[in-house]
């Protein structure tokens, strides 16, 4: 048997037409800290990483910016409000201790 192709047809090795996926890894990556970073928000780690990872994510897959947008402000976000969490509570911390301290 020969392989024999009428002309303009393509291998049967080739796709089957259907567009090829572009890798949205880094991107994935992201949205997953970022989703994470809200349970673990007292953590600083993962929010940061969250961010790093969808920076890296924004300049490298041109199909994942949106899931990589949202990894990184839903990261920034958590880190805000951890951030302002841990301050709160370290004023509530040195306040009772400065009224531990006078007797009050």
């Amino acid at each position: 048997m020969t392989d024999y192709q009428t002309p303009g047809s393509q291998p049967a090795s080739y796709g089957s037409g259907y567009p090829a996926v572009e890798p949205k890894t880094l991107s994935i990556v992201s949205l997953a800290l970022g989703l994470a970073s809200i349970f673990l928000g007292i953590s600083i780690l993962v929010p940061i990483a969250g961010i790093v990872v969808g920076v890296m994510a924004r300049k490298r897959e041109p199909a994942g910016r949106t899931m990589a947008l949202w990894g990184i402000w839903l990261s920034v976000a958590t880190l805000i409000i951890g951030a302002l969490l841990w301050i709160l509570v370290g004023g509530v911390i040195l306040a009772a201790l400065g009224f531990a301290a006078t007797g009050a």
